[in-house]
Formats: C-alpha cells, structure tokens, sequence
C-alpha cells in the first residue's frame, strides 16, 4: 500500500509544541537564565556558563563538510536527527545550530530548519527573522557604511580616500544585482561616486565578529567595529574607520 508523506510545512504545522520554559528547565536551566521570545522560542542568558563552570564538559559532535542534496537536505538534517537518535536511547543531547539566513529560506532548499520529521520547530519562526539577531547585525555593519559615507562627505577629517573603502554594505537576502553596485549617484548630497556592493548578512564582517564570542567583553576584545579594517587615510598608512567616535558594538 502506498502512502504520501507529508511535507515539512505540514509536519511543522501539525507538531505539538512544549513551552520554552517547561523545556528550559529540562534541559537544567534556571528560570532567570532564559528570556522568553513568545511561547516557544527564548535566549539563554551567558551568566549560565559561570554556574556550570566547574563541571566536566559533555562530549561534542560536529556535524560539518556534508555535501546536500539538490532539496537541501546535509548538515541541518543530519544534526536534528542524530539528536533525536541519542535522545532516543536515553541521553540528554543539545543541537546548537547557527540562526537561519533568509538567503536559503527563499532559494530552492526552502529553509535552515531541517526537513520532513528531522526539523526544528516553530519551523516558521525560525527560519523568518527568529529573534531578531541577524537584522540587528546587519543594522550595524550599515552603520559603519553610512558613517563612512557622511564622513567623507563631511569634511573628511581622517583623510580617508574613498576608493581604498573596502567595507560593504549586506542584506539577508540573496540578490545578485546587488552583489556589485554604483553608489553616490544624483549630486553631491548623495555622497561620491564609487562602486561597491552587498555581501549576504551571515557573511559580513560583524558577523564573524559575534561567532567567535563568548561574551560581551570577550566580543569587545576579539574585535568591533572600532577596529574593523573599513578604509584607508590618505595621509597615514594605517586603515580607519570613524566609528571609534560611537558606541560601536
């Protein structure tokens, strides 16, 4: 007899979800080290690695280098199932995996969740915007790229020479007419003419910045934008950027 599986919409849709919190604290969490996003979703507050400090580290698995399918079935989908599997036969696993970029959600794969029964869910709202952290990213590395504009239009006291700006703009979407564009067009007020472009948001330089962090001070120490190679002064050899005047991240 031949049966129809569902697809993973339907299965998403058709999943019982457990609230954050009841799921939170199964997992050996306390109540304040996590921020509730709604029912089903949360963050987890880093003051729980200073509580858990003095105990052994659990066994890690990496699940990398997979070559997917043309339905975008590899790494995603064989992490959420390798969790089930270990939750299966008794252990206590936990799936860390990077926040979804709309950049795979609206190509063919159709999101970064997993797929058929081997997904993560609420399916939708991870894979559009999750808790916002991806738009907050890409919210600061524009930031840099507007003040280097402004900057430069304003008087330029750094001296920077506009070509030599190698900071670029992103979006977490994938469109090619963006990836090398022409700015500054229609007058002086819109800035100088160069040519420049879009990088994916999980590709951009404040990205990798917040991934190699464990914490605010040790973001702050690794890099921000205060330090980000982002052009170079036409009367020193060193690069700059002019956001060492704000409150970078």
């Amino acid at each position: 007899m031949k049966t129809e599986m569902p697809s993973s919409l339907e299965i998403a849709q058709n999943a019982t979800l457990g609230p954050i919190l009841d799921i939170a604290a199964a997992a050996g969490l306390e109540p304040g080290e996590i921020e509730p996003y709604g029912a089903f979703k949360g963050k987890i507050d880093l003051s729980v690695l200073e509580r858990l400090a003095g105990k052994a580290d659990a066994k890690l698995v990496n699940v990398t280098a997979i070559t997917p399918t043309k339905a975008g079935e590899g790494k995603t989908t064989t992490a959420v199932s390798l969790t089930q599997g270990l939750g299966t036969i008794g252990r206590s696993p936990v799936l860390c995996l990077r926040e979804a970029s709309l950049g795979p959600v609206f190509g063919i794969k159709g999101g970064a969740a997993g797929g058929g029964y081997a997904q993560v869910v609420p399916m939708e709202d991870l894979n559009l915007h999750f808790t916002g952290d991806i738009h907050a990213i890409g919210a600061a590395n524009n930031l840099l790229a507007a003040m280097l504009e402004a900057h430069v239009l304003h008087g330029n006291e750094l001296g920077i020479d506009p070509l030599t700006i190698s900071w670029r703009r992103c979006v977490d979407i994938n469109d090619r007419a963006l990836r090398d564009i022409v700015i500054g067009l229609g007058g002086k007020a819109n800035g100088y003419v160069r040519q420049t472009g879009f990088d994916i948001t999980a590709a951009s330089e404040v990205m990798a910045i917040v991934a190699v962090s464990s914490r605010t001070s040790s973001r702050r120490s690794r890099g921000s934008l205060r330090s980000s190679t982002a052009a170079r002064s036409r009367t020193s050899p060193t690069a700059t950027t002019p956001s060492s005047r704000t409150g970078s991240p």
